[in-house]
């Protein structure tokens, strides 16, 4: 039996309330809340922290996913670089740097599309966006 859930888009416009979500939606029973980072979100894919466990097969639905592909558009996506930016060991600044630059100049990928890219990485998981 595969198992599967909904992560609906009117129910978040930035990336802390995405978190949210992913959390209601994806974990289950814990007693702690999930990292707020794109790292802790493709740990919770993996499985093991709620409705899956470690590499069992998901249906994920993206209910409203053209609202967050424009909520976690550009302004969202720069606040995350710069928000990335601040608190990233300095060994890190540089590449984080290249991000702004590149997401300033047109050329970097936005959240929505990174988080797309996330998902799709996981064999066990079937992304549908509605």
């Amino acid at each position: 039996m595969t198992n599967s859930a909904v992560i609906d888009g009117n129910n978040f416009s930035n990336m802390s309330e995405f978190y949210d979500e992913v959390e209601r939606k994806l974990t289950r029973d814990l007693n702690w809340k999930i990292g707020r980072n794109l790292d802790a979100f493709n740990d919770v894919l993996r499985g093991g922290f709620g409705i899956h466990e470690y590499g069992e097969e998901l249906d994920l639905i993206w209910s409203n996913s053209e609202k967050s592909k424009l909520d976690l558009g550009y302004e969202e996506t720069l606040k995350y670089v710069e928000a990335k930016l601040a608190t990233c060991h300095p060994t890190n600044v540089p590449y984080v740097q290249k991000d702004l630059e590149d997401l300033k100049a047109g050329k970097g990928d936005l959240l929505f599309k990174i988080i797309i890219g996330i998902i799709k990485d996981h064999d066990n998981l079937r992304l549908r966006l509605e």
